[in-house]
């Protein structure tokens, strides 16, 4: 929910609640119209036994529950990726070519939004300026915060779907479908039950944001994850939504950036794949003894 709606709740152009709504209805046909095209790049990493896949999600989960509890928006992403990539080194088996590919593009993503929100901010500002009635100037910034946070949810939606339940259809666990259905109905049920604390984390704590930026940053951001799911790249919505708030925020000047927060979501980027790996490993060998 922060990477979707978490900027223009935090601003108070929208309610919590009917963020969660919006979010969770738009989340969900995202994945189920548009997640196909990216499921099958988390099985192609390697090949995963039921086993492996159950430890691939648990260990997902768990991490980010903790991530969530210290409040830093981390990524889902990287953390399937990570712990897909630890049960490979345990079996020997990687497509390392791949792995770098999705690395670049998780690099690429935040760099991508901001440079979209930087511009689209400058160009939406001017029209906005253009606007002299107070009430058409809060009637047009609702109806693009509203707009942009549908438009976000569903590219979300399109391309997390392969991290939620992509490593399911590599074994036939579950066929395209059926991955489609209960990958969506997760992601919204996460999204409906969202934490307060890290939506905040990501729409006040990294610059503050006026209800205009707030708009563009989920803009930029649903632009970038849009793009990456239709050449079928499941990349981090937490990378694109800082992005695009960072990006905002330089047009405001550094100086409004907290550079504190900021460095401890990196931080937490760069711990969530490693962890992700290693907790999967271990989920791992103890379900093969008891398996056994």
């Amino acid at each position: 929910m922060s990477t979707v709606f978490g900027p223009p709740v935090v601003s108070g152009v929208i309610k919590y609640r009917l963020a969660t709504i919006l979010a969770s209805i738009f989340i969900f046909l995202g994945a189920w119209i548009g997640g196909t095209t990216g499921v099958s790049t988390v099985s192609a990493i390697t090949q995963l036994s039921i086993l492996s896949a159950i430890s691939v999600s648990l260990s997902a989960a768990i991490v980010t529950l903790v991530m969530t509890s210290f409040s830093i928006p981390t990524s889902i992403t990287q953390g399937v990726i990570g712990a897909v990539v630890g049960i490979g080194i345990l079996e020997s088996v990687v497509n390392w070519e791949l792995v770098i590919k999705l690395v670049a593009f998780w690099a690429l993503t935040p760099l991508g939004a901001i440079l979209l929100s930087f511009f689209l901010f400058k160009f939406i500002a001017v029209l906005y300026q253009r606007m002299k009635s107070v009430r058409k100037r809060g009637t047009f910034v609702r109806i693009l915060s509203l707009s942009a946070g549908i438009y976000a949810a569903y590219s979300l939606g399109a391309n997390n779907l392969a991290i939620v339940s992509g490593q399911f259809t590599s074994k036939g666990m579950l066929n395209i479908s059926q991955a489609l259905a209960f990958g969506g109905l997760a992601m919204a049920l996460g999204t409906f039950t969202a934490s307060k604390k890290v939506i905040y984390a990501v729409g006040k704590d990294i610059t503050k944001l006026d209800p205009l930026g707030s708009a563009v940053a989920l803009v930029a951001e649903s632009t970038a994850l849009l793009g990456y799911s239709l050449i079928g790249v499941p990349t981090s919505s937490a990378q694109a939504v800082v992005g695009a708030v960072i990006g905002v925020g330089l047009v405001k000047g550094t100086k409004m950036i907290n550079n504190r927060t900021l460095l401890k979501i990196i931080s937490g980027w760069l711990i969530t794949p490693f962890a992700t790996g290693t907790v999967a490993v271990i989920i791992y060998m103890v379900l093969l003894k008891f398996w056994r």
